[in-house]
């Protein structure tokens, strides 16, 4: 147990000791979380993943800056199906962005990035890598087949309902306008 107040280090912990049991809570509930930190944008969450390092936060900040999208989470997105909708759900965990919402929002998509010097451009995935990549970006656990398929199914859901793309880019502005391009296009179409 901890006294409050805690310190840091003690609120890590303790994150650290309910995130398993939550997560699989989370999991027999039909919902799963992606590593990715998210924004608002044509009242929908976009989500970017990749591995630590990539740009997840850098992205969004890009877009909060150039576009004034509000930030829904900088670490973590519990997603989950309803009336045939991914809908990302709001939760307290967001890494040390300190950025969280207790909001929920359909999803509108998910932009795995990749690290290019040069330029900002998409790349194509078919759907096998679409589905294998977002679940690669889950958290979720997949302790045992069972549960691993349960990911994978998922994962092959959001795959089929909505946009899943595979951005190579800078950590310039452009990358952002991009991207913004990319998904403007995508709402119209729909």
């Amino acid at each position: 147990y901890y006294r409050l107040p805690m310190t840091e280090e003690e609120q890590d912990s303790l994150f650290l000791a309910i995130r398993p049991v939550f997560l699989f809570l989370a999991q027999k509930k039909g919902m799963f979380v992606l590593h990715s930190a998210s924004l608002l944008y044509l009242e929908k969450a976009w989500l970017f993943s990749g591995n630590s390092g990539m740009g997840k936060s850098t992205h969004t900040a890009l877009w909060h800056e150039l576009f004034d999208t509000p930030y829904l989470n900088g670490d973590l997105n519990l997603l989950g199906l309803h009336k045939d909708h991914i809908i990302a759900y709001g939760i307290p965990w967001c890494g040390t962005s300190g950025i969280f919402t207790a909001e929920a929002y359909e999803l509108g998509g998910i932009i795995l990035l990749g690290r290019d010097l040069q330029t900002d451009y998409l790349e194509e995935l078919n759907p096998s890598e679409k589905i294998l990549r977002v679940m690669q970006r889950m958290i979720s656990p997949a302790w045992t087949e069972r549960q691993l398929s349960e990911n994978l199914f998922f994962a092959g859901e959001i795959a089929d309902r909505v946009p899943v793309l595979h951005l190579l880019c800078t950590k310039n502005f452009s990358a952002a306008c991009v991207m913004k391009n990319t998904v403007d296009q995508l709402e119209e179409l729909q």
